[in-house]
């Protein structure tokens, strides 16, 4: 059964199919730009590959058949006597983003916007056992008797670091990272530290460890390379690591400022 051509039926489809392709799009465009990782972790991307392919095929048969109207639907757009307003208001609300996406400029996760995201709870996050790789000294000390500390074993070394410490105390270590304060450090301490995302950048925690020196020349969010020991400190009547700085050098921020949990 077929029911008569109502040009409200016709534009409520293309809307549909726009708005539709037009988030694929967005997709599109944020994996071409190697920004998605900013926002899902990497796990993610596949889902959102599927997502993109699903979202532009629906939205390209949605316009294909735009003129067709089918006896099954009971949605407002198959009511001509449905007030116009109504309809532009429900759209409106999904074309807003897309507008907003392809028209300003692109989006910075700057350090003063991630430095937001853990205000709510002001402290930097510890990993705890078993959240890391196994955590075996000779797989994180290399021939020099050192610890250098890189995305790959980033995870491995904090689980040694916090569940091995006595075996580690005084050890040489090497690692980079940008400088985080909270309220009430003193002057000779900051946290050199990463961001890390498990699922999306909702669930951004800072991981990192307290360092002890001569930290004046850092600045807060700055990127470092420091050098140091491996030392106890007592925190809350227990002990944890931290870092006695024996030299601090700029450097780069890597391509990818965030690592991610899984």
């Amino acid at each position: 059964m077929r029911l008569r051509w109502s040009p409200i039926w016709q534009l409520s489809n293309e809307m549909q199919g726009i708005i539709m392709i037009g988030f694929s799009l967005i997709i599109f465009k944020l994996y071409v730009k190697n920004m998605i990782t900013a926002f899902v972790a990497p796990k993610m991307l596949p889902y959102l590959l599927i997502s993109m392919g699903v979202l532009f095929l629906l939205g390209f048969f949605r316009l294909l058949n735009s003129n067709l109207k089918g006896a099954d639907c009971d949605c407002d757009v198959c009511d001509e006597n449905v007030p116009p307003w109504k309809l532009a208001l429900s759209y409106l609300f999904f074309l807003s983003p897309l507008v907003l996406f392809f028209s300003i400029s692109d989006y910075s996760l700057n350090d003063d916007a991630l430095s937001k995201l853990t205000d709510h709870d002001g402290n930097t996050t510890e990993l705890t056992e078993g959240t890391g790789s196994a955590g075996e000294l000779s797989a994180v000390i290399n021939d020099k008797e050192q610890i250098v500390v890189n995305d790959d074993n980033y995870f491995q070394v904090m689980d040694v670091l916090n569940n091995q410490l006595d075996e580690v105390e005084g050890t040489s270590i090497v690692i980079k990272g940008f400088i985080y304060r909270e309220d009430g450090f003193a002057e000779n301490e900051a946290v050199i530290a990463r961001y890390v995302m498990t699922h999306c950048i909702v669930d951004l925690s800072v991981y990192g460890y307290m360092l002890n020196g001569n930290l004046q020349s850092a600045e807060s969010n700055g990127w470092y390379e420091i050098k140091g020991t491996v030392m106890k400190q007592e925190t809350d009547g227990g002990m944890m690591p931290t870092i006695k700085v024996d030299s601090i050098e700029a450097a780069d921020s890597p391509k990818d400022e965030y690592l991610y949990l899984f």
